[in-house]
């Protein structure tokens, strides 16, 4: 297959590699890291798979007439405009769109611009960052992908990616409720993100502190009573049972978004606390902790994109 990846960061550039050892891959990069890659190949530190380094094509856009079959699309929300018309030209009439976003919102950004037919959600569950260009740590872990189609449905398209993926020895899961899993990865990240970034503090320190630990507790329940409220169906549990992983994993868990705020970078809050609130204020759900968070964030987001 030819697998386009949208964008080579840390989840598009570790599962874009291990796609490339099977598959006909390119790598859609942007400055030093585009170079890098282009003169080193993509050098892949791995817990889950190893290191290794991967000589595949990269660009920081398609070649003209270029039509992939699968696109996997991992930019961060606030790239989406920019991004899609990276990747318009590319889309054919078979082409897969398979979204491994953060948060609430992108695949209906997606179906909005190609049709719903032709984009899958996704929830990626993988500690991984771009440590330098042309870099990326893959930090072990869970590390698989659930995937499906909004319908419920397991169509064609979906089950062609999800054997895709099973060619390509990456765990995953084709899920017939694939709005749960993502609401599932939302009441992780809108705990992990979110309170990391209004403390500006590692989750570790978060979770050892009393007052801050039950504030991570509200976070998810709120973000649960919205998702419920919306018509989606979670885990009784899922509070506790997110929270134990949590408290597994704090000392190396480190939000993407935490690390976008301390570089001075925009931020995703609209698309996971913020989305949280809207939601919550659409259903008629009470999201206080939810609110204050992406009411202060939405601060630094502000003076991130007016740089």
């Amino acid at each position: 297959m030819k697998i386009m990846v949208m964008a080579a960061g840390a989840v598009g550039g570790y599962f874009g590699s291990i796609m490339a050892k099977n598959h006909d891959v390119l790598l859609i990069a942007r400055g030093e890291h585009l170079h890098r890659i282009q003169e080193n190949g993509l050098q892949v530190r791995s817990i889950t798979s190893g290191d290794f380094s991967s000589r595949v094509l990269a660009a920081d856009t398609p070649p003209a007439h270029y039509v992939p079959d699968v696109i996997l699309y991992c930019v961060k929300a606030y790239h989406n405009e920019e991004a899609c018309e990276v990747i318009t030209p590319t889309v054919g009439s078979q082409t897969t769109i398979l979204s491994l976003q953060n948060g609430i919102g992108c695949g209906d950004f997606l179906s909005s611009h190609f049709g719903k037919d032709k984009v899958l959600l996704g929830a990626a569950y993988i500690e991984a960052s771009r440590s330098e260009p042309g870099v990326v740590q893959e930090h072990g872990g869970a590390c698989r992908i659930a995937l499906g189609d909004q319908s419920g449905n397991l169509t064609d398209r979906a089950v062609r990616v999800g054997n895709l993926l099973k060619d390509c020895n990456i765990d995953h899961h084709l899920s017939e409720d694939i709005m749960s899993d993502i609401w599932q990865k939302l009441v992780f990240i809108s705990a992990l993100s979110g309170m990391s970034c209004i403390t500006r503090s590692r989750l570790e320190e978060v979770l050892d502190n009393e007052a801050l630990n039950k504030m991570t507790m509200a976070v998810m329940r709120e973000t649960r009573a919205a998702g419920t409220a919306s018509g989606v169906v979670l885990p009784s549990d899922i509070v506790e049972t997110t929270m134990a992983e949590l408290q597994k994993h704090k000392s190396e868990l480190v939000s993407s978004m935490y690390l976008d705020l301390m570089a001075g970078r925009p931020l995703e809050v609209d698309v996971i606390n913020g989305a949280v609130s809207a939601i919550g204020n659409r259903f008629g759900v009470s999201t206080p902790v939810n609110d204050f968070i992406s009411a202060c964030l939405s601060l630094a987001d502000k003076r991130a994109r007016n740089k």
